[in-house]
């Protein structure tokens, strides 16, 4: 009578025998899905976001500036307080229009002609003596006129003083004003008018004692100092930032699958070189000489930056996959494949790759967080492509304006809070990876 290994009601696997069903997958781990589902909404952002929002306001200059989320603590408050503020000014310039709008006082004195006169003959026989007192200054040889009245004095003071050799002219009306004292007056009153027009065309939006504007639902996100909306800000980097560590851990893994499975599989002096290779690599601070390097690349792309990236990004899967890659090719049924005259190619790629692919994809994940967060620290130091929007060239530009010290915490907290949620993600994936890969960690979660 054979017994069975199992106990009652449970299977070999450790899973209750009740709960197994179609379903029953170890691709269907939890933590991977949820990890998946964060992963990939971010990356569909930038399929799905353009379709309900305007990712041109991700431009400098193309929305109002400093504007706080409208959801954030405050946001009524603030909005109250530039409402009141806003009162205030359109009085001001309301009263500033009303005063230019207002024709200056009429002048009771009279003037005359602006260049000094005097008058050898006794000057105009026929001036009357009604008139007022000139401005300038009228000085005579002989005297004056004889006929003017004592109210006008001969030789009397002014502004500018004025004097007249033959008398001046006998046809000048004494009230009349000179026509440059009139344009004078004219262009006064004009000039007036356009500085008030252009101080009121200079005024930008009313902010508070900080410079916040008024928080508003067309910019749920809020703006920044360049003039950027925030939500698109994110839409558009975002997935840039996810694309440049998808495109440097690929890279990464790549070179190293192959490296890794033909020193694993080969052995000898193959093994050795590639071995020493891959060890000296990672010995290499690998920051410091990105940034070196990104100091010296003129234009900066997100496949550039990604390039840079995975030149040291394929040498610690390399190791990995060969300590695999070792274990496994004592294995029988890659014995069985050599007897049986299978190519090294086919070994290794067929019959082998096959058994890695969950370890790999593991190893993938964690790859793709190292890669963005070496990204958003060369970005965060300004070394990133400064014409396309990234979650790292956000961060650095918030710190080159102070954005802690001013209390714009949107500017810098809403990158960080979406780099949280990809570096969540990535690492569930790979905790479920390792869970699907390892069939005990299954064992254990089921007891």
């Amino acid at each position: 009578m054979t017994v069975s290994t199992a106990t009652a009601g449970t299977t070999a696997a450790g899973v209750p025998a009740g709960k197994l069903n179609r379903w029953d997958s170890p691709w269907l781990n939890p933590k991977f899905l949820i990890g998946f589902s964060m992963v990939a909404s971010v990356a569909l952002l930038g399929v799905i976001g353009p379709l309900f929002w305007n990712t041109d306001l991700a431009r400098v200059a193309t929305s109002p500036q400093n504007l706080p989320p409208p959801w954030s603590a405050g946001a009524n408050a603030l909005t109250e307080e530039i409402r009141q503020r806003q009162i205030v000014a359109d009085g001001a310039a309301a009263a500033q229009s009303a005063a230019a709008a207002q024709p200056p006082p009429a002048s009771s004195e009279t003037t005359t002609a602006p260049t000094e006169k005097s008058s050898l003959t006794g000057g105009n026989p026929l001036q009357q003596s009604a008139a007022a007192a000139p401005t300038q200054a009228s000085t005579s040889m002989t005297g004056g006129n004889p006929l003017a009245g004592g109210t006008a004095a001969t030789g009397g003071n002014s502004a500018t003083g004025s004097s007249s050799v033959t008398g001046g002219n006998p046809l000048a009306q004494s009230g009349q004003s000179s026509p440059a004292t009139s344009e004078s007056t004219a262009s006064g009153s004009q000039t007036t008018s356009a500085a008030v027009q252009q101080s009121q065309g200079r005024s930008g939006p009313i902010t508070n004692a900080l410079g916040f504007g008024a928080p508003t639902w067309d910019h749920p996100f809020g703006t920044e100092s360049n003039g950027r909306d925030m939500l698109a800000v994110v839409i558009v980097g975002a997935p840039r930032s996810l694309r440049v560590g998808l495109i440097a851990a690929g890279l990464g893994i790549t070179v190293g699958i192959l490296l890794g499975f033909t020193a694993g599989f080969m052995g000898g002096w193959v093994d050795n070189v590639i071995r020493t290779i891959s060890d000296a690599v990672i010995t290499i601070p690998s920051l410091a000489v990105l940034i070196v390097i990104s100091a010296y690349v003129r234009q900066v792309s997100v496949e550039n930056m990604a390039f840079l990236l995975a030149l040291f990004a394929w040498s610690g899967p390399t190791r990995l996959i060969r300590a695999q890659v070792l274990t496994m090719r004592e294995r029988g049924y890659v014995q069985m494949a050599r007897l049986s005259g299978a190519s090294t190619f086919d070994i290794m790629f067929k019959e082998m790759m096959p058994n890695l692919l969950p370890y790999l994809a593991a190893s993938f994940t964690g790859n793709v967080s190292g890669a963005i967060l070496a990204a958003t620290g060369l970005e965060a130091l300004g070394l990133g492509p400064t014409r396309i929007p990234t979650l790292g060239m956000t961060i650095f530009y918030s710190i080159r304006a102070a954005a802690i010290l001013r209390g714009m915490w949107w500017w810098w907290g809403i990158p960080i809070a979406v780099l949280v949620i990809i570096f969540t993600g990535l690492f569930l994936m790979t905790v479920g990876l390792d869970e699907i890969a390892n069939p005990r960690l299954r064992g254990a979660r089921a007891q």
